[in-house]
């Protein structure tokens, strides 16, 4: 733990390199202890200006959720399909309604991603109980906007309010968070929950001194939530685009390094650095720019990592030291009916079994382990890590004519195994992606 915090002269000296930077940075606010250190916008936007917050809207939902469980209203551990019965009268699929509310809370929901994308015609909250699940909930990390969305529509049914409204009663009106701040609708009516929020960037920066004020000292229900919210929850490892999209996630909540962040769409953040007591808030448009957030989250950490302790720079897990099991897989396109892993503390293998073939991946966690993939006749390199104590993952490189990469994410329960697959090279491999489902034998 480091006795020294940045200064005003710091965080000024960050925000004329976030200017310097060539990203289109609109505002860049800083504060340490409840004292502002320094708040600065830039063209076309001024501090009269709100602005699209985009999945900065989940946080907020969560903070709602919170409210409703100190206020009595759910459990986390509830089914959402109980609160939408109007929706969900003719769900056959138990995988669907044994969702929780805490699963949606952690992107872990049955769906591979948002559910009113598929149709915008029709209802988006009803999307969500109709679009046929792809597998079990509460496995695998994948981002879910329509979770979100749906969990919005809850506050509004179980309160009456909508999800700012319903927060300014709880905390936001003695934060002085603006009154002018609002949340888009969809076509439907329903508020867009997922990244519907427009508010001003100071706005941000109270809800992050409430956040952080409240996870340091906070007691009673919703503190002990919020807690739970900031933490890690699930790995993103397989998932996330930039290293501090690879540390986790809590309750929409991002885990970054050192702390934990708000997150939108286009690089708006809200950074929580709880050694530093620091909270710092970033507007900006960096939808078209390949690498646009990383490079401004490595410049606030550059210009951070003085005052901040050293970290790992994945989180570290440790899983069964030894495994040897074989599942019976339910039917899928991809047509495998067998799954055998194998593993110690040092190395391991997965074997994929159908009709017409079989491919073995081996693996090392100290190194990349070099194989040829039977079937492919392709090298292969894979170095798997734990992504929590359940999860293993291995990224597949390809090496040779085919370069690519293939991600393979296996949760394991006691009696069975949800396995995530993505490809990523442009020709073969198309086996090796959606999600398999299986059963010890």
């Amino acid at each position: 733990m480091h006795n020294n915090i940045p200064s005003k002269e710091h965080m000024e000296q960050l925000w004329l390199r976030l200017k310097e930077s060539g990203l289109p940075i609109h505002s860049f606010l800083a504060e340490q202890g409840g004292n502002l250190l320094t708040e600065n916008y830039q063209a076309p936007y001024t501090k009269r200006d709100l602005h699209r917050m985009f999945s900065i809207t989940k946080s907020f939902c969560a903070l709602a959720v919170g409210y409703l469980l100190e206020d009595g209203l759910i459990s986390l551990s509830d089914p959402i399909t109980g609160y939408f019965p109007e929706y969900s009268g003719t769900v056959k699929s138990p995988w669907l309604m044994n969702m929780t509310i805490q699963q949606m809370l952690m992107m872990q929901t049955c769906h591979t991603s948002t559910t009113y994308k598929i149709d915008r015609q029709k209802n988006w909250v009803e999307s969500f109980f109709l679009v046929p699940p792809s597998h079990k909930s509460g496995e695998v990390f994948l981002y879910d906007t329509s979770a979100a969305h749906t969990l919005a529509a809850l506050v509004k049914k179980l309160t009456g309010k909508g999800v700012l409204d319903y927060l300014r009663e709880k905390c936001l009106d003695k934060l002085d968070f603006s009154k002018d701040a609002y949340i888009i609708n969809d076509p439907f009516g329903s508020e867009m929950g997922g990244s519907g929020l427009m508010a001003y960037s100071l706005d941000l920066l109270k809800t992050g001194r409430f956040c952080m004020n409240t996870v340091k000292h906070g007691t009673g229900v919703f503190a002990d939530y919020l807690r739970d919210a900031v933490s890690f929850q699930v790995p993103t490892v397989h998932f996330g685009q930039t290293l501090d999209e690879k540390q986790g996630y809590g309750y929409q909540i991002w885990q970054i390094r050192n702390g934990f962040a708000m997150y939108g769409m286009g690089s708006q953040y809200v950074l929580f650095y709880p050694e530093l007591d620091l909270v710092l808030v970033i507007t900006a448009d960096t939808q078209n720019i390949r690498g646009g957030q990383q490079k401004i989250l490595d410049l606030v950490r550059d210009g951070l990592k003085e005052f901040l302790s050293p970290v790992p720079s994945l989180p570290v897990f440790s899983g069964p030291s030894h495994l040897n099991a074989v599942y019976r897989l339910l039917p899928g396109r991809q047509r495998f009916t067998r799954l055998a892993l194998s593993l110690d503390s040092k190395e391991g293998s997965l074997t994929l079994s159908g009709p017409d073939k079989t491919y073995t991946f081996y693996f090392s966690f100290t190194e990349p382990a070099v194989s040829i993939l039977n079937g492919y006749k392709q090298r292969i390199a894979v170095k798997a890590l734990w992504a929590d104590s359940r999860t293993l993952y291995l990224p597949v490189s390809v090496v040779g004519e085919y370069v690519g990469s293939i991600h393979i994410l296996l949760t394991l329960s006691e009696d069975g195994i949800t396995v995530w697959m993505k490809k990523i090279e442009e020709t073969l491999f198309h086996e090796f992606s959606g999600f398999l489902t299986g059963f010890k034998e």
